[in-house]
């Protein structure tokens, strides 16, 4: 039987002792668990850990430790990704937590549709998505930024765009262990002077495909191109 995995801000021990209202109300509403009942737990560490429910109640639950094992820990990846349209961009959050990227930051971009974002609900979004993923870390999600801001946020690491007057996308352009960020345009493209500010600042463009893509299906390409380098 597949076992459910949620996240607890709190340290991980022998014992347990959960009060938190939100978590106790997925437990007993929805998942409806029960004494002897096991579940595995995490807590922004290297493993999960195992454990039996001995008591649980809407107030509080107390959980005996069985067993932990490693889970995965995500290489340095940061994905700044113009605004778009909101159910697009949760959609991006969502699959990019779960191929790994560590960090998010949200770019205000010449063509941007979308100028603000609910975080409450993002944040939500990669809780829910890291839990299901079995990955240890969750990643961060900043505040939007401008486009000259962002260039100054992502600092030394490597930065591949993806744009229609890139180079084809080839191994060996990310160097393992490499922090790299990862930059995807808004719907419409990048405009031909925030092109001009990335070469100007040594970006690396990359044509993800010959074909004009969705945002998400950019996004997500290039993730899964950058883990394949």
């Amino acid at each position: 039987m597949r076992l459910h995995r949620f996240y607890v801000k709190q340290p991980l021990g022998e014992e347990l002792v959960v009060g938190n209202k939100e978590l106790l109300h997925q437990w007993t509403s929805v998942f409806r668990f029960k004494p002897g009942d096991q579940v595995l737990l995490f807590s922004s560490s290297p493993s999960d850990f195992l454990y039996t429910f001995i008591t649980i109640s809407k107030a509080e639950a107390t959980l005996s430790f069985v067993s932990k094992k490693d889970n995965i820990i995500s290489e340095k990846m940061v994905l700044y990704m113009a605004l778009v349209k909101k159910d697009t961009f949760e959609t991006i959050v969502r699959q990019a937590t779960e191929l790994g990227v560590t960090r998010i930051v949200p770019v205000l971009a010449s063509r941007s549709e979308k100028k603000n974002l609910n975080f409450e609900r993002l944040e939500t979004i990669i809780k829910e998505a890291t839990e299901q993923s079995g990955r240890g870390d969750i990643p961060l999600i900043s505040q939007i930024l401008s486009l000259k801001e962002a260039i100054v946020d992502s600092g030394d690491s490597l930065r591949v765009v993806g744009s229609l007057h890139g180079d084809s996308f080839k191994r060996g352009v990310i160097e393992t262990k490499q922090a790299v960020s990862l930059w995807i345009g808004p719907e419409g493209g990048w405009t031909r002077e925030e092109e001009d500010l990335f070469k100007k600042n040594d970006f690396t463009l990359v044509m993800i495909a010959p074909e004009t893509l969705r945002a998400d299906t950019a996004a997500i390409s290039l993730i899964s191109l950058a883990r394949k380098a």
